[in-house]
């Protein structure tokens, strides 16, 4: 459930395609929520509160793949971090 918003925007990337704002928005949106999740992340003490800031900076990854139209990469990036978490 967490990687359904990176899903739904690879399964709308015909779409995604026709508008470069919504690109533009999508990347400043994922960059916004790698950074804040990543500093977050190094702020924790609690094991489970630093995997699910991680998690949660890895699907900003996932959302800047998408913004540069690069869907491939990011089912990638899914399914790597889905091994190695």
């Amino acid at each position: 459930m967490v990687t359904a918003g990176a899903y739904l925007l690879v399964r709308i990337s015909p779409l995604l395609e026709y508008s470069s704002t919504a690109l533009i928005l999508i990347l400043c949106v994922g960059s916004l929520t790698a950074l804040f999740a990543a500093l977050m992340a190094l702020t924790q003490n609690d094991i489970k509160k630093i995997i699910a800031y991680s998690t949660m900076s890895q699907l900003g990854y996932t959302f800047i793949a998408c913004g540069i139209s690069q869907y491939d990469l990011a089912i990638f990036h899914i399914v790597n971090h889905g091994f190695f978490v």
